[in-house]
């Protein structure tokens, strides 16, 4: 007998995405290539937010797929989407063994951006792929999206979590893994995708109080275990009237992430809570007496400000929900019943045009940053190390950002140089002590703060035409090793007698990087591979200071 369930699916599927996905690679018509492609479509549009037209232009199922079924880059969330999809006609299973291991070895191939033999549609798809495993900050989300009532069992994800644990690490996750079963695709095709059929009920305030004028709203503390439930049911369609989805890794999300993990008692006092706009809020009976808890429902819901703040709370809720429990969040729900039509856009609007703050601002209260101006003024340098100051001359001026990196990869410290590359902000988080003041002293001489700016522009100059040069492994290397080269060159450059008391000229500084950059690049691939395996992402291995110091001294020390 057929399951009326699937009947139903099957038939929304042909409603929504026929036409819109290419089928012209099988003329004769398939049913379950067409609904394979069409959940893979609709996954785009559970975690991403797109509509069917957009969704559908992303498929990359076909001969030659390496497994993959569609690949999305959503720089909003700063995730290459790869998605693998498996339409069950009886409901039933979840995902073979030789389907699990294709997947994983099509996963490894973008990885390593091995491309070679690849569809035109996932070829189509090279500049994203690029673009995700070369920018700082972005993650390869791993979907398996299917029709059957199982989740994948921990021996057939085996493959895939070999690979993430040799991907991922303490420092950074470059690949995260969701599922997302039959039960899921019916309840979102049930519910409807207008984020206003997003209700919570059940939903418990704590140490409440209400505004009434000009229209209701009401604020207190609620759990961030109950936000990593709202979380993990609707995901970005919680953020539908926001002007952003959860970004992902961020130097201020990883922070949160820390902060839940280590001391989740104190999230409340470190962040800035969530807003959320409703076109109804009903508070029940249930111990309405006091403010000390209040029981509310909560109709057609989006938050509006606090996406971050809610993702963040949704990816570790999902790796440590015993921590996340113990913290709590403000936050604010108004009511829209009463307001104006503009309303919820001019609150959305508002809410978010806050000026953020960032650690290396207070380091223009910092007197070595004046006194280094100053000093490079003599050389005809300005120095620009305050927020809001731009770059109008290239050839006499030098940022903060640069004069920073610069330091930490001239530093004989090479702890400093990964410091770096995996997060910049940390170099200045605390301008009274380390790393900052290893970097930025009465010591810190201005010719030196210079020639190692000059000497890195070159080499990120020469490593971007490399990296258009060469493939693979070498070629992720000119992108994630940038530092780590800097470095290495930078200990070199620095033996040079003058480099303390002039500037270097710039045919100087070619002479001596140009011979080493080429060699340098070919040896670091070949101690690369020998120590980690083809598996370990280059991104990871160069924000790792113990990884970086084995191959240095690989190279230097034999």
């Amino acid at each position: 007998m057929a399951n009326i369930n699937m009947i139903r699916v099957a038939a929304r599927l042909k409603e929504m995405f026929d036409e819109k996905i290419d089928m012209s690679d099988f003329p004769s018509g398939s049913s379950s290539h067409f609904e394979t492609r069409a959940i893979a479509a609709l996954a785009l549009m559970m975690i991403c937010g797109l509509d069917s037209q957009q969704s559908s232009i992303h498929i990359t199922d076909g001969y030659h797929d390496m497994g993959i079924d569609a690949i999305y880059l959503d720089n909003t969330q700063k995730q290459l989407i790869v998605i693998q999809s498996k339409w069950r006609g009886e409901g039933t299973g979840s995902i073979s063994q030789d389907e699990m291991n294709s997947f994983v070895e099509g996963i490894k191939r973008i990885i390593n951006f091995d491309l070679d033999g690849a569809n035109q549609r996932i070829l189509q798809k090279k500049t994203d792929i690029d673009y995700s495993l070369t920018t700082f900050g972005y993650q390869i989300h791993v979907l398996f999206v299917h029709t059957g009532n199982s989740f994948v069992t921990k021996y057939i994800k085996r493959p895939l979590t070999d690979l993430m644990n040799t991907t991922n690490d303490d420092i950074s996750t470059l690949i995260i893994y969701d599922e997302i079963t039959f039960k899921e695709i019916y309840t979102y095709l049930a519910q409807g995708q207008n984020p206003e059929s997003i209700s919570l009920d059940d939903v418990i305030l704590n140490n409440w109080g209400k505004i009434d004028e000009p229209y209701s709203a009401y604020y207190g503390t609620i759990s961030a275990a109950a936000i990593g439930e709202w979380y993990k049911n609707y995901g970005n369609a919680l953020f539908a009237k926001n002007i952003r989805f959860y970004k992902g890794n961020t130097e201020v999300n990883d922070g949160m992430k820390r902060t839940l993990l280590q001391e989740p008692e104190n999230f409340y006092y470190y962040n800035n809570g969530i807003k959320i706009l409703c076109e109804s809020i009903k508070r029940k009976a249930k111990d309405s007496t006091t403010n000390t808890t209040g029981l509310f429902t909560l109709q057609g819901i989006s938050l509006v400000n606090g996406a971050q703040t809610a993702g963040t709370i949704g990816s570790v809720y999902h790796q440590a929900p015993e921590q996340v429990v113990k913290a709590y969040v403000m936050v604010q729900i108004i009511d829209l019943s009463k307001a104006q039509s503009t309303a919820a856009a001019q609150i959305t609007k508002l809410s978010n045009t806050q000026n953020r703050i960032d650690s290396k601002d207070f380091a223009s209260l910092d007197t070595e940053q004046d006194r280094l101006r100053t000093e490079l003024a003599f050389s005809h340098f300005i120095y620009l190390y305050k927020s809001g100051d731009t770059v109008t001359d290239f050839e006499h001026q030098i940022t903060f950002d640069e004069a920073i990196v610069a330091l930490a990869c001239w530093h004989g410290d090479l702890s400093y140089a990964t410091i770096a590359k995996r997060n910049i902000g940390a170099l200045s988080e605390d301008i009274n002590k380390p790393p900052y003041k290893a970097l930025f002293n009465p010591s810190t001489n201005s010719f030196i703060l210079l020639n190692s700016v000059m000497a890195i522009r070159k080499i990120e100059s020469i490593l971007q035409v490399r990296k258009e040069q060469l493939v693979g492994r070498e070629r992720l290397v000119c992108v994630h090793a940038n530092r780590f080269i800097s470095y290495c060159i930078l200990q070199v450059v620095k033996i040079n007698e003058n480099y303390t008391n002039e500037i270097l000229k710039s045919e100087l500084l070619e002479s001596i990087v140009y011979p080493i950059i080429d060699q340098l690049i070919s040896q670091i691939v070949v101690q690369m591979n020998t120590l980690y395996t083809d598996n370990s992402y280059p991104a990871n291995i160069f924000k790792n200071a113990g990884k970086c110091k084995e191959i240095y001294n690989l190279i230097y020390n034999g």
